[in-house]
């Protein structure tokens, strides 16, 4: 991350400054700027700057140092993508890709992809749960489902309110991995569904779901040293409410001795094939004037575009070919993770990149198509949570 310029290494003649509250001090000289950050102790921090002017925070820089590392490191924990693919009457075989990420220990982890299959007959009735995926382990495991739940689970939840579920996960050994089960009765916690925010083939809405939560300890023979076996855990999980595929969207796990007390799996976005998928770009332009995308992946922190970002490019191209007078704007949106001046610049140079590849690869003509970057300065939803930074990590195109 850049290193943020502070009070006499600011050289421009005027900021726009952000109080210690948050409040608008308006546009002021520079060094006057300075000087009503001296008189309360505290440092002139530049946030934002290629703004129009700089933008300028009145902070404790040391402190603002420690928040930006802490939402970076935050933004870097496991960011997984997990495919089901090769579905056929006996099973179904999930590829699971994590990005490289840092772990609890601040130690960097490499990407990694794993391939799982899992039997339909444990998707009737197994009683196991298991989110861990690991390379060194059978990719075939009798007796649990990944994903979601069994149907014999389900069914117990819709009719009881309540169901017995064991999760399996693995300790690493000197000579590989080991299994363990911790297991508990999960209750329904509101009598109705609870909505829940979710991107599902690039539109935002609301999921009906199943709140569950339940106390789980470890169960049978385990591998772990007692030190690290907590006597129960708490758990939590949302389940979607559907008998023919009740996906777990959360699965959280409450204990000093997991993540810190912040173990959680959650879903954030789901995509599937349809039939006739309707061109969703020309539509919201058609209607709108502007449309707004979340199928534009780019690597992490970087304004690489991934190839899976091939079929929103391609609705795209088909509807700048099909109203051939159109000119789009391509604008670019973060979350708030990494501070904002390096936010601003790296949705301008995502935007950028669209313009790019539409040009170069597709063959758009670029006086067709403009740029723009607002960091984290529009957000569409919260920052706080990990679904709403989802939701704000977004492109967004406007005709005129």
């Amino acid at each position: 991350m850049p290193i943020a310029r502070i009070n006499e290494r600011i050289r421009v003649p005027q900021v726009r400054v952000i109080g210690e509250e948050g409040e608008q001090l308006g546009v002021l000289d520079i060094r006057d700027a300075i000087r009503a950050a001296r008189e309360k102790g505290l440092d002139l921090v530049e946030v934002a700057a290629t703004a129009d002017p700089p933008v300028c925070r009145i902070i404790d820089f040391g402190k603002f140092q420690y928040e930006a590392k802490k939402k970076a490191n935050e933004a870097k924990k496991k960011q997984v993508t997990i495919t089901v693919k090769e579905v056929n009457p006996t099973s179904f075989v999930q590829t699971t890709s994590t990005e490289a990420y840092k772990n609890d220990f601040d130690v960097p982890q490499t990407a990694k992809v794993s391939i799982d299959t899992v039997c339909n007959t444990d998707l009737v009735s197994a009683d196991t749960y298991s989110t861990v995926t690991f390379n060194h382990m059978p990719h075939l495991i009798h007796g649990l489902t990944r994903v979601r739940l069994s149907d014999k689970s389900f069914s117990e939840i819709k009719s009881a309110g309540r169901t017995y579920l064991h999760e399996f996960d693995i300790r690493q050994v000197s000579n590989g991995v080991k299994p363990y089960i911790e297991g508990g009765t999960y209750s329904r916690v509101e009598p109705q569904n609870v909505p829940y925010p979710m991107i599902v083939n690039d539109q935002k809405v609301t999921l009906p779901t199943i709140h569950l939560t339940g106390t789980v300890a470890s169960v049978g023979k385990d591998p772990r040293p007692k030190k690290d076996i907590p006597d129960h855990v708490e758990a939590e999980a949302y389940v979607l409410d559907d008998p023919l595929d009740p996906l777990v969207l959360l699965w959280r796990l409450k204990s000093p001795l997991y993540h810190n007390g912040n173990f959680r799996i959650e879903v954030v976005k789901l995509e599937f094939k349809t039939a006739q998928p309707t061109n969703l770009i020309e539509k919201q332009l058609t209607e709108q004037k502007r449309a707004v995308t979340y199928g534009i992946y780019f690597d992490f922190n970087k304004d690489t575009i991934k190839p899976e970002s091939e079929p929103v490019l391609k609705q795209i191209v088909q509807t700048m070919t099909d109203n051939p007078t159109w000119k789009l704007t391509v604008e670019g949106h973060t979350d708030n993770i990494g501070g904002d001046a390096y936010n601003l610049d790296l949705s301008k140079r995502r935007s950028a990149a669209v313009k790019q590849v539409l040009a170069s690869r597709y063959h758009i003509a670029p006086e067709r198509l403009a740029t723009d970057g607002f960091g984290s300065s529009r957000p569409a939803d919260t920052n706080e949570t990990l679904e709403g930074r989802a939701r704000n990590r977004r492109v967004e195109l406007t005709r005129e």
